[in-house]
């Protein structure tokens, strides 16, 4: 095979593959389905950044998330906004969910934006959840970022890590009381409490701890004695007690200590250690703190535990392969990035063929909150996938079957080994 013809060909395969989708923020169903929907819904979450990077000013934003702005008025204050992002592909996950879900091209009138309501509002009900993430993905299950509580049928639930880690300490080690029912005023009592809270989590299907301090530190964290934690804890309780702000040169030791501490537990108890690196979500954000060689002081400190790099730290994607090629204990994940680039993705995977062995890659994870798009970014995946693949058979990297079983290490098999799943691998 080569050019489109093995394009086609690898595209067909790769649809046949069940997938292990490796990052949602999806609500259950039951929540879905209380939230109002509009035409707007469809273009909510990622693509409101773009939205307002176009020029969309808060009001407007503001009437876009409004459920009670007619869909007509809304589309007027929206149309011009639409225009300039359409052709990104954060849109056209949207507008191949709402060609395939609701039957209809992308909204081009305020009759289209009242259509697609009306057919949102009539399709949001009981169901909803198989017919997008079973029947029309072929996903087996999605680790979502949700934590316990999400609905088993579709979900495996991720923790997020960063409230154990006090990344905001007060509120953080206030929730941490209430779900162990106890005072953690110490240190000591701290770290015991978030190891019971974790063990708790565990025994109801918990697979991996998530954590997102690229947002708002670099993700560098340093080996800080137990001691020196124990001081800067007292001092960060003590500033709260005055309701003073925390002292940040005792902030960011405990953050350090708090993260090693999560990260050995994950290790000890089979969990995966799951870092956001590069782009931000949003706007304005700061990536000199996201990029994911800073994760290095945590690999090799922490051998026995498994780390699952997100969004191939993009736009540092070869770096990001170079962790997985380096460290035995650490996979590179494509979460969210088809939906970002597909061509930085698709660059990506063709520069994984050569530089990762094939068993690091993960291959898809939609991150989302609205599950129709979870559709519409795996169908971008897929042609991603597809398209790398046929590119690097066509310089001879790859044979037909070796290029198969890359998508089916990538979408299916390697997850199972990274979460350490009860799911028989394709093989």
């Amino acid at each position: 095979m080569a050019g489109s013809t093995a394009f086609a060909a690898l595209r067909s395969e790769i649809a046949k593959i069940p997938v292990i989708d490796c990052h949602e923020h999806l609500p259950n169903e039951a929540e879905r389905l209380r939230q109002p929907v509009d035409f707007f819904t469809l273009f909510s979450h990622y693509c409101e950044g773009d939205l307002v990077a176009a020029g969309a000013t808060p009001e407007a934003m503001e009437r876009f998330r409004d459920p009670n702005t007619a869909a007509a008025a809304k589309w007027a204050i929206f149309a011009p906004f639409h225009a300039s992002i359409a052709d990104g592909s954060y849109a056209r996950c949207a507008h191949l969910a709402i060609r395939r879900f609701y039957k209809m091209d992308p909204p081009a009138s305020a009759a289209d934006a009242e259509t697609l309501t009306e057919r949102l509002r009539a399709a949001n009900k009981p169901g909803l959840y198989r017919r997008v993430l079973k029947e029309a993905c072929g996903i087996v299950t999605s680790l979502n970022n949700t934590g316990v509580g999400a609905d088993a049928e579709f979900f495996l639930p991720v923790r997020g890590a960063d409230a154990l880690a006090a990344a905001d300490p007060l509120p953080g080690r206030r929730a941490l009381e209430k779900e162990v029912g106890r005072d953690l005023p110490t240190l000591a009592r701290y770290v015991q409490g978030a190891c019971d809270a974790i063990e708790a989590d565990l025994r109801r299907g918990l697979k991996g701890l998530k954590f997102l301090a690229a947002y708002w530190r670099p993700v560098d964290f340093a080996d800080v004695a137990e001691a020196d934690a124990a001081r800067a804890f007292d001092r960060v309780f003590a500033a709260a007690k005055e309701d003073r702000p925390p002292p940040l040169d005792a902030v960011r030791p405990l953050q350090d200590y708090l993260t090693h501490r999560l990260v050995a537990l994950a290790g000890d108890l089979g969990l995966t250690a799951v870092f956001h690196t590069g782009l931000q979500a949003g706007n304005g954000g700061n990536m000199d703190t996201t990029r994911p060689e800073r994760l290095t002081s945590l690999f090799g400190r922490h051998p026995k535990t498994r780390f699952d790099v997100f969004h191939c730290g993009l736009p540092w994607i070869e770096e990001a392969g170079i962790l997985a090629k380096y460290f035995t204990n650490v996979w590179v994940d494509f979460a969210w990035v088809h939906a970002i680039s597909p061509e930085m993705a698709a660059r990506a995977l063709r520069t994984y063929v050569d530089m990762v062995p094939r068993n690091k890659v993960l291959g898809f994870g939609g991150d989302y909150l609205v599950v129709e798009k979870v559709y519409g970014h795996l169908e971008l995946a897929r042609d991603n996938i597809a398209r790398a693949l046929a590119d690097r058979m066509a310089d001879g990297a790859l044979t037909e079957d070796h290029a198969l079983a890359w998508a089916r290490a990538i979408l299916h098999d390697n997850p199972i080994a990274a979460y350490r799943l009860d799911i028989k691998p394709l093989g």
